[in-house]
């Protein structure tokens, strides 16, 4: 009975891996349906720093963030530098170690974070160029952090089981163990010709208008028209500064404020079927749901079953219309990137920002219908 038994099992589960086809193929004659751009050529893409590959790193909310901070030093006139994202890094986890012994080993400590990371790392340590500090003390110049965020997770807990909430003591082993893998941050350095502090680069260099930034969501969880925590497990602080707005403002302002130039960083599901890299595309199959589907209560339904979580932040740099359909050209730092021929650089279709985005960032002048909204509510 037991070897009849076996028999079944094998034959049931060879059946199934027969019938089941593969998602990504079962998504591809629908993508041949929707007239997805030859290259991206065909978007007129403001001025910007090419794709890096994250690699090894869960830090594609510093590499997203600062690519949209570098384009907007271009689009109001400064020179753009190409700043660092291991020093956001560094001081993230640098304030969430000091957070995580304030609240007794409750708050989140974890790589992972979103736009507000790196603007209050801005904001509390400055900024330095990346040519300045890399972060990167590889031998074969690619980033690799599973060694780093292995030891600090092993000294977190090991606080936690031993209680020892000396926060002095804890972030400067923090230090310590960052220093080992990522290099020590400069206190001061040359740019130019020119000798400066990363408060004093930010002040000097970047100077940009930090308060006219603002995030922005869409969830019926929370009251619209009104300033709300984004809860996905990165917003580790808890921050309540993603201003909330129906659907159709959240995707509809996007699309104009691109359409004038503008750019935007934004936070997304990319765990999906219709995220296929050989094709440099970025949609929602159809057996998923409709585009025409497509609303808040769909968006919603997936955020509340986890189908969408908050997986990867990329960078808007342009859009174009073909043949009615909305494409968005997205700069990535996620290995996948660079599997197909765009090589850094995705096509999203409208319909997955639509569905799948969570939040994004982007100056207020690009959306003066939610700018509106929050005179209003303040």
């Amino acid at each position: 009975m037991r070897y009849i038994l076996i028999l079944f099992l094998f034959v049931v589960a060879g059946f199934s891996q027969v019938q089941v086809p593969d998602l990504k193929d079962a998504a591809l004659p629908y993508l041949k349906t929707l007239h997805k751009p030859a290259s991206a050529d065909v978007f007129k893409a403001p001025s910007h720093f090419p794709p890096l590959n994250q690699d090894t790193t869960n830090a594609c909310w510093s590499f997203a963030t600062l690519s949209f901070l570098e384009t907007e030093m271009a689009r109001v006139g400064l020179e753009p530098v190409k700043l660092s994202m291991m020093y956001a890094v560094y001081y993230s986890f640098v304030e969430k170690a000091r957070r995580y012994v304030q609240t007794k080993g409750e708050s989140r400590f974890a790589p992972g974070d979103l736009f507000s990371g790196v603007l209050e790392t801005v904001k509390k340590y400055g900024m330095i160029p990346f040519d300045v500090y890399s972060g990167n003390v590889r031998p074969c110049k690619t980033f690799n952090h599973r060694s780093l965020e292995q030891e600090l997770a092993r000294f977190m807990k090991k606080i936690k089981t031993l209680q020892l909430w000396d926060e002095e003591l804890v972030v400067a082993k923090v230090k310590q163990i960052l220093n080992s893998h990522l290099g020590v941050p400069p206190e001061q350095f040359e740019f130019k010709g020119k000798t400066y502090t990363p408060k004093s680069f930010v002040q000097k260099v970047v100077r940009l208008p930090w308060e006219d930034y603002l995030m922005v969501t869409s969830f019926q969880y929370a009251p619209f028209d009104t300033f709300i925590e984004l809860k996905v497990p990165d917003n580790w602080a808890h921050r309540e500064t993603f201003f909330n707005v129906p659907l159709d403002i959240f995707y509809g302002s996007l699309e104009k404020a691109v359409q004038k130039g503008y750019t935007a960083a934004f936070d997304s599901d990319t765990g999906e079927p219709g995220r296929i890299g050989r094709e440099d595309a970025v949609f929602v199959p159809q057996y998923d749901i409709p585009g025409r589907y497509i609303n808040q209560p769909a968006r919603e339904l997936r955020f509340k079953n986890g189908s969408t979580t908050d997986d990867h932040l990329m960078h808007i740099l342009a859009f174009k219309q073909i043949e009615g359909d909305d494409w968005f050209l997205v700069k990535d730092s996620w290995r996948t990137a660079w599997t197909g021929s765009a090589k850094g650089y995705y096509y999203f279709h409208g319909d997955y920002i639509k569905l799948k985005t969570l939040a994004y960032i982007i100056h207020k002048d690009a959306i003066p219908d939610i700018t509106e909204s929050i005179a209003e509510f303040k």
